[in-house]
């Protein structure tokens, strides 16, 4: 792997991601996207001359993809059976709570004093627009964008890259329950006074109000599932 990676910048020069490497990057980001947001159903099978059609790219870029959305668990390889989006399940969402709980307070701590001004400031946009909006897919979009946000503050790529890699697990629940499930208790969300935390640069309120949040979703989630039957 390493004398690949060599090899690809030498070819492109230093710090220019080779013409390969982007197009895996693109592959795994739309199918990612596909995954989360329940355009691919959880149990479906995945057929690799269908992704490269759709995505566009060869047969690397496709299992590149594969790998890399195994090792996040939004696929399941079968040997011998297959390739399938992975399963929803009650146990997975309590998982992934657990995690989440941890390393969401943690991302809204450190926003709080690495994070700029305009960025703080969008974050209170988001969060407003959030509250405003009863349509539940919009909401879910604006939740995901306020998170990556949070994110992004850290100034932590370590934190960056796992923590969203467990918010698409918990996202991509909320796309399925919304999508399958009727869901007629759902209530907003209120990200103001965590976003007035964060501007304020209160991190012991931005931590304590972050943690609300996951949990107070996840059980949401986990009642949807529990009447579901799964």
């Amino acid at each position: 792997m390493c004398s690949a990676y060599v090899a690809d910048n030498a070819r492109t020069g230093p710090g220019e991601p080779s013409a390969p490497h982007l197009l895996s990057e693109s592959a795994c980001a739309t199918l990612r996207s596909r995954l989360v947001r329940v355009e691919i159903m959880p149990g479906e099978r995945l057929s690799e001359p269908e992704l490269r059609s759709s995505l566009g790219v060869g047969t690397s870029p496709v299992r590149e993809a594969i790998r890399r959305l195994e090792f996040e668990k939004l696929i399941v390889i079968y040997p011998r059976s297959g390739t399938f989006a992975t399963d929803i399940a009650l146990k997975d969402s309590r998982s992934v709570m657990e995690l989440r709980l941890q390393l969401e307070g943690l991302a809204a701590e450190l926003a709080c004093g690495r994070g700029s001004k305009a960025e703080k400031e969008q974050l209170m946009a988001i969060a407003e627009r959030q509250f405003e909006t009863d349509d539940l897919q919009l909401c879910i979009d604006l939740d995901a964008a306020f998170h990556h946000g949070v994110y992004r503050m850290t100034r932590n790529d370590y934190l960056t890259t796992t923590a969203e890699i467990h918010f698409n697990l918990a996202l991509r629940q909320w796309y399925f329950c919304s999508k399958v499930v009727e869901t007629p208790d759902w209530t907003g969300v209120d990200h103001r006074p965590l976003a007035a935390a964060i501007a304020g640069g209160d991190p012991e309120s931005a931590g304590r109000h972050i943690r609300e949040h996951v949990l107070h979703d996840s059980q949401q989630i986990v009642d949807i599932l529990t009447n579901y039957g799964l």
